[in-house]
């Protein structure tokens, strides 16, 4: 990826790919059961979308006004994206809302989850292994991800590999897009809305609890199918065997206890954390050739 536009438009293909993220999810808000203050929202993302466009020049006229501004404009830009992954999860609450006012698509994965797996895992694994240091270890693995997502990334920045960082920027936030397109326009509410959450000793671990506290302060409701937990953890694992070899086996481990850990939580379906395993791979697989297409 290059660190500018080849057609000279102004715009990287992560502006390019935000402001196409902006559009898109704003198109929610047409529908009939947007929320009263859709006027607003609808601003937030065209202007959000025109500001990504405008990178290049912000960043000019930042370095324009002083070398510090500038050095400033610069971090903010390389660091945006990632930086307003909370704020784009927040919303899509309202913004599945505004398209299906409260409707669900749980009882189609629950049949996909019959016919596949011959039950529903996100209920019955916690039920058949019961042990509380295997809850903990799964709970932690689970809460690895906010790591993931900033680790790796945070590495190539600090390191100097400005390139790679925007290169796995670009993949990761693909990832994270499309799953969010999911959320928006097919969502799922996931099993922690339909069955009780694990109980008994588990309940007793430290990091299920503090697990349990972090999703209940900050869950979008309908945002479970695909995972974007597996695949945003698998995508990072897959970018970091190019980028970070030295930190890929670590991923890899992390990611694998986090889908299991998302199952035997009861916070996902086993088959949002398939789908969002392929969702992630599939991401990293075409970044590179539209990232060219948007250069």
């Amino acid at each position: 990826m290059s660190t500018g536009s080849r057609n000279g438009g102004g715009a990287r293909p992560m502006d390019r790919l935000f402001a196409v993220y902006a559009v898109v999810s704003g198109a929610a808000l047409l529908f009939p059961h947007r929320p009263a203050t859709w006027p607003i929202f609808m601003a937030a993302h065209l202007l959000a979308a025109a500001l990504a466009l405008r990178g290049d020049a912000l960043c000019a006229a930042a370095g324009r006004a002083g070398p510090r501004l500038g050095a400033v404009a610069r971090l903010i830009r390389d660091w945006y994206p990632l930086a307003l992954i909370p704020v784009l999860y927040g919303e899509l609450a309202a913004l599945n809302l505004a398209v299906w006012d409260g409707h669900y698509f749980d009882p189609l994965i629950m049949r996909w989850e019959e016919a596949l797996f011959g039950g529903q895992p996100s209920r019955e694994l916690a039920a058949a292994a019961p042990y509380l240091l295997l809850s903990e270890v799964l709970h932690g693995a689970y809460l690895s991800y906010y790591f993931i997502i900033y680790g790796p990334p945070l590495v190539l920045y600090l390191t100097g590999r400005h390139d790679a960082f925007r290169r796995v920027v670009f993949a990761v936030m693909l990832t994270f897009f499309a799953h969010y397109l999911f959320f928006i326009y097919f969502p799922v509410q996931g099993p922690r809305y339909i069955f009780p959450a694990p109980g008994g000793v588990l309940a007793d671990g430290p990091l299920y609890a503090l697990t349990h506290r972090i999703l209940e302060a900050g869950s979008s409701q309908g945002a479970a199918f695909p995972s974007s937990h597996v695949g945003v953890a698998f995508a990072q694992t897959a970018l970091a065997v190019r980028y970070l070899p030295r930190l890929a086996p670590a991923l890899g481990v992390l990611s694998v206890g986090l889908a299991l850990g998302a199952i035997y939580g009861g916070f996902h379906y086993a088959t949002d954390a398939a789908a969002g395993l392929a969702l992630g791979l599939a991401a990293v697989a075409l970044a590179p050739r539209i990232s060219r297409m948007l250069d």
